[in-house]
């Protein structure tokens, strides 16, 4: 009999978006499907936990977003086993996040979002996190691609499917929030998600 082994760590969500995981939703899992309303109560718990301590980013007590679990070996490749929802809304959040910080940021977010292809090496973006194949692509256009997000409000919302719709209305949501703050707030908002946000990555 093989034996499995289980390992878990505390990762900042700049380490969990980077080059040591390449997250992919199995076929088996459910569409996406949080509402605007669980979209917004995690923004809000960010802000709420954010603006109301006037600390550095970098002395803020650390926010758990609690444990992801993956089918993981030693390469970055990993399956999303539970924790599809927290990723792929938490991709949605920084590439709002990068449309809403001047351009001299932009590319800091996108890091975290794909790794940039090579023409010249003939290596394509590496996605950091695929979709079920259904939305796959609609993923990367629109959110993780570069001004795909400010082209979700001409999408007629009939003509998509439901994870996609979610995707389209929650991306919405986070654009029309991070225009209410100011700059120096989203600025601070990007850091603090990266920095002091905390995922438990549980692999097998």
């Amino acid at each position: 009999m093989s034996r499995v082994n289980i390992h878990g760590a505390e990762y900042p969500i700049g380490k969990v978006f980077s080059d040591e995981f390449v997250f992919t939703i199995p076929l088996y899992q459910r569409p996406y499907a949080w509402s605007t309303e669980q979209a917004e109560e995690m923004l809000e718990d960010f802000l709420s936990f954010l603006l109301d301590n006037n600390d550095s980013v970098e002395e803020i007590n650390p926010y758990f977003l609690g444990s992801i679990v993956l089918i993981k070996a030693d390469k970055p490749d990993a399956q999303v086993v539970d924790g599809q929802q927290r990723l792929t809304t938490l991709t949605i959040l920084l590439a709002a996040l990068r449309a809403s910080v001047p351009i001299e940021h932009t590319n800091d977010l996108t890091t975290y979002l794909y790794q940039k292809g090579s023409s010249i090496a003939g290596t394509p973006n590496r996605y950091r996190l695929t979709l079920r194949e259904r939305d796959a692509h609609f993923f990367q256009q629109y959110i993780q691609n570069e001004a795909g997000i400010n082209q979700l409000g001409n999408l007629n919302s009939a003509q998509l499917s439901d994870s996609q719709r979610n995707i389209k209305d929650n991306a919405l949501l986070f654009l029309k929030r991070l225009q209410e703050i100011s700059e120096l707030e989203r600025l601070r908002l990007a850091q603090f998600i990266v920095t002091r946000c905390f995922l438990v990555v549980v692999s097998t």
